[in-house]
């Protein structure tokens, strides 16, 4: 395998530190991004050539992938609020053009970063690799399915892949899981729906170190992989933390399943109707996927890759509230 790579979504949370490791190990960068996105700039500061273009654009995505050895395609909307048209163009559309690209141009592998959203980690005791997708009617975890189903057609027309599905990615730089429920926890406006429910973590830097396995092993071509840390912790224990690091009183409040369910669905509907492009508080596969109870099995990675958790758990939280203290709490919450 050669030592060009290239990094769909690499201003984005788990795409931006792949640079990182990437620039660090040695690797040429390639990053797609789209035009006119900030981050440009620092990206060809630090070494990395820009390939400036969108996953739903055929001969941007051929550019950019042209001439890689390796792609990391981490391009993706993570949220549970959007247009569900956007989420499908994005998700299983970018997937598609970017293994056609890799199949047409020869490229040795495609890690695709896909998400244990494609379970249904919600309503059973414990997930593996096996475990089969279940669509749901949920944006993100739909269109996840969409997209490694894509993959693995793509696999079947010889493209060699690997699949990686994490669990909640946590890690300075995240905008999404820390910034949100740090953000709902100092208004005091947080509270429980499901008592002992788990929330599965994985800290960004173990996550990275399984994608460059995942790049670069040969036992990893054709498999998909969980990924988490394997720390049970449950939701109040993650929220009391948070609350303790950011100076605030941690929730208390628990309410019935049922009641925040259908209470997150009457929210979606009156966003809808105002047309508010902005996230309610609650939603549906927000309130579902943070109720879950299932364990996420990860010993195939750790056995057939040799992978580790680096980083445990107590440790990747300091790190990360150092991280988000340094910002201005207006900005945590940014979906």
């Amino acid at each position: 395998m050669g030592n060009v790579v290239l990094v769909t979504g690499a201003s984005g949370f788990i795409g931006s530190h792949l640079v990182d490791r990437c620039l660090r190990e040695g690797w040429s960068v390639r990053a797609l991004v789209r035009k006119g996105n900030p981050e440009a700039a620092e990206l060809r500061r630090a070494g990395v050539e820009v390939a400036e273009g969108d996953v739903r654009d055929d001969k941007a995505v051929d550019a950019a992938v042209k001439g890689c050895n390796l792609v990391f395609h981490a391009a993706a909307i993570t949220s549970d609020w959007g247009a569900m048209q956007e989420f499908i163009d994005i998700n299983v559309g970018g997937t598609r053009r970017v293994c056609d690209a890799a199949l047409r141009h020869g490229v040795g592998r495609v890690v695709h970063i896909s998400s244990f959203e494609c379970f249904p980690h919600y309503r059973l005791d414990r997930i593996d690799e096996q475990t089969p997708y279940s669509p749901r009617g949920a944006s993100y975890a739909d269109t996840k399915i969409g997209s490694s189903i894509e993959a693995w057609a793509a696999s079947k027309r010889g493209l060699e892949v690997s699949m990686l599905h994490p669990s909640w990615v946590y890690g300075p730089r995240d905008r999404t899981l820390f910034p949100l429920l740090a953000d709902i926890i100092r208004r005091g406006l947080m509270f429980y729906w499901a008592r002992g429910a788990v929330i599965s973590l994985v800290y960004i830097d173990n996550l990275v170190d399984l994608c460059m396995l995942a790049a670069t092993h040969p036992a990893a071509a054709g498999e998909a992989f969980l990924a988490c840390d394997d720390e049970a912790t449950t939701f109040e224990e993650f929220c009391s933390r948070l609350a303790e690091g950011i100076g605030a009183r941690p929730p208390s409040l628990h309410l019935p399943y049922g009641l925040v369910h259908g209470l997150a669905g009457a929210m979606e509907h009156l966003y809808r109707i105002a047309r508010s492009p902005k996230r309610p508080m609650l939603t549906r596969q927000g309130v579902e996927v943070l109720a879950s109870r299932a364990h996420v099995e990860v010993s195939k990675a750790r056995n057939l890759l040799g992978w580790r958790s680096a980083v445990p758990q107590e440790e990747g939280i300091r790190r990360t509230l150092e991280w988000l203290n340094t910002l201005d709490p207006r900005e945590w919450k940014m979906k």
